[in-house]
């Protein structure tokens, strides 16, 4: 579908913040903690909101698939199971980059492909998604490569240029956002090309490759600590826990987060890990991102937000490894 660009010469980011709270909407966007680190939290004025940044520590997946997610309450004594699934609060991603979005747009792929998960679904169903176009980048993007320059899902799309701001309308609430503003129906902006390193591959060839020698190698640059799935804003992959009361009379089961790199994950009753190795257990990642999510849903699995290799001890970077693979068929 074609897409609809209207412009407006001053910068309507302020006024923009002012309807979505007016609209009842709890604004998440990126907040600068100190010189080096911005994160996304909630912001209550527009004072608060850093736009001179690359990508925050933390990532839209933490409000809309939360560690420690609570899925039910269990009291002993009355033999009362309650369930929280009575969630109604609206929020509103503010000025989230097209990588971050385009997470959710996997999110949505994975989570609400039947059967759905109705605690993502919730909280997807009530939220709001302003995109900024990216004005700059590091060496750690690699959005381009795994295309994800442009936004897939969004409310809003502002992209600003040298004279104006362009601004997409991606649905009826996008519609109602700016309602207010006098904007005019324009031409589609360029949007600029990062000045990062980029990859080109036959991804085909990837999927015939489990089994090549190169990974072993590879894999012992890894210390399998988890932090690249810790940090990357589509990695699903939880356990299911019990937080159980002192005196034992109450009872919360909770979602956490897991790593199916961790020796852990794959164990099964009896105690039969199906992945034992690190070569299983690293290579397994990247058939994930780059093979089986990209074949069953069309879009990979990894947006190339950068936050992996920002992460890693060892900074491993994903196209790196992928290159090495099938430089080596």
């Amino acid at each position: 579908m074609e897409t609809s660009w209207y412009s407006i010469d001053k910068n309507p980011l302020e006024t923009i913040f002012r309807r979505i709270r007016e609209l009842g909407y709890r604004v998440i966007a990126p907040i600068r903690l100190n010189e080096d680190h911005v994160v996304l939290d909630f912001a209550n004025k527009f004072d608060e909101v850093s736009l001179d940044f690359i990508r925050p520590r933390n990532n839209p997946k933490s409000f809309l698939f939360p560690n420690e997610d609570t899925l039910l309450y269990f009291d002993y004594r009355s033999q009362n199971i309650k369930s929280p699934l009575n969630h109604s609060e609206k929020l509103a991603l503010f000025c989230i980059h097209p990588c971050d979005a385009n997470a959710i747009y996997v999110l949505d792929k994975m989570l609400l492909d039947p059967p759905e998960d109705p605690y993502y679904m919730l909280r997807r169903r009530n939220l709001m998604i302003v995109v900024l176009d990216c004005e700059k980048a590091d060496d750690y993007c690699f959005c381009e490569s795994v295309e994800s320059r442009v936004p897939r899902v969004y409310d809003l799309w502002i992209v600003p240029s040298s004279s104006k701001y362009f601004i997409s309308i991606g649905s009826r609430l996008g519609s109602l956002i700016i309602d207010h503003l006098p904007i005019k129906k324009d031409r589609s902006p360029e949007i600029r090309e990062l000045n990062v390193k980029k990859y080109s591959f036959d991804w085909s060839h990837l999927r015939d490759l489990y089994d090549n020698e190169v990974w072993r190698e590879l894999s012992e640059q890894c210390v399998l600590c988890g932090s690249c799935l810790s940090s990357c804003p589509t990695c699903v992959c939880f356990d299911v826990v019990d937080r159980v009361s002192h005196d034992l009379n109450a009872c919360r089961r909770v979602r956490v987060w897991d790593s199916c790199i961790f020796r852990t994950f794959t164990m099964l009753a009896g105690g039969r890990i199906v992945r034992k190795s690190p070569e299983e257990r690293f290579k397994f990642r990247f058939y994930h991102k780059f093979v089986f999510i990209k074949e069953r849903y069309g879009v990979f699995g990894c947006t190339g937000c950068g936050r992996c290799i920002s992460r890693c001890s060892s900074h491993i970077h994903p196209l790196e490894v992928v290159s090495e693979v099938l430089r080596n068929a």
